[in-house]
């Protein structure tokens, strides 16, 4: 796999992993720590540190996705700027 897919394939690995843990664990660790608010402080920093984290990673899948549609965009645009409009046999003097 090229880099760019390596790169799409464990964001969406890593999202999915990441949404089914906060959605099993979430509700228990809050209750465990709902006595103490600098436990939930630092819980509430984590998730930020995380959400971010991923966030970053959505950021660079997305420019490699515009990367790869920007250099589609210039071979197609090579192709057809180095096609002959016409033949040449075929045109009327």
């Amino acid at each position: 796999m090229t880099r760019r897919t390596q790169r799409l394939a464990i964001a969406i690995a890593l999202t999915i992993v990441d949404l089914v843990a906060f959605n099993y664990y979430c509700g228990v660790i809050w209750q465990a720590f709902a006595e103490d608010l600098f436990a939930k402080a630092v819980l509430l920093g984590l998730l930020c540190l995380w959400v971010a984290t991923a966030a970053v990673m959505w950021l660079h899948v997305a420019h490699d996705m515009r990367q790869v549609l920007r250099e589609r965009d210039n071979r197609l645009a090579l192709e057809c700027a180095t096609a002959p409009a016409e033949p040449r046999s075929d045109r009327n003097v």
